[in-house]
């Protein structure tokens, strides 16, 4: 390796932050938005009962009420918190649940596989899945792991074995 390689990798990585976090703050945004207004081909608020969705469990929390509403609300503030740079590091532990549950909505395709392979389901039917699993599941998992790499020195208080509650007797 020459000298000049971890010059380039920090430079790389000082500049691959802000590019990450606008694209995943903008999926986030228009994702999250979409829910309340009609963006994307996704599942909609004011779309009619009984229309197929991605899973089971998203039918569920789309007739919850809240549930799903909750997850979009969180999906909009990571969004609108990674595009102006504002508590990044809290934004992206607040959100994780949401992010890691869609990458799991979206990774299992195994269904969509064994029904491509018995000829119940199409080849076009199993490349959307395989683009969505790809782009909108496993990208945005990626894109958040690297945030919460890049903002690691934040959490390191958090990651302590025996941490202590202040003493608030000692607060001026």
């Amino acid at each position: 390796m020459s000298a000049a390689t971890p010059d380039r990798l920090g430079r790389f990585l000082t500049l691959s932050v802000p590019a990450v976090r606008w694209l995943l703050g903008i999926q986030c945004l228009l994702s999250g938005l979409n829910w309340w207004f009609k963006i994307l081909p996704f599942p909609n608020l004011f779309d009619p009962p009984g229309m197929p969705v991605k899973s089971a469990i998203v039918g569920v929390m789309i007739q919850s009420g809240w549930m799903f509403s909750a997850a979009k609300a969180i999906e909009v503030l990571l969004g609108l918190s990674l595009i102006f740079n504002r508590y990044v590091p809290l934004m992206l532990v607040v959100s994780f649940p949401v992010i890691f549950m869609t990458f799991i909505l979206d990774a299992l395709i195994g269904p969509t596989i064994l029904a491509w392979l018995q000829g119940a389901a199409p080849i076009q039917h199993l490349w959307a899945k395989l683009l969505d699993a790809t782009f909108f599941g496993g990208a945005v998992i990626v894109m958040q792991g690297y945030l919460m790499l890049a903002y690691f020195d934040s959490y390191r208080p958090m990651l302590r074995a025996r941490a202590q509650p202040t003493d608030w007797e000692r607060q001026p």
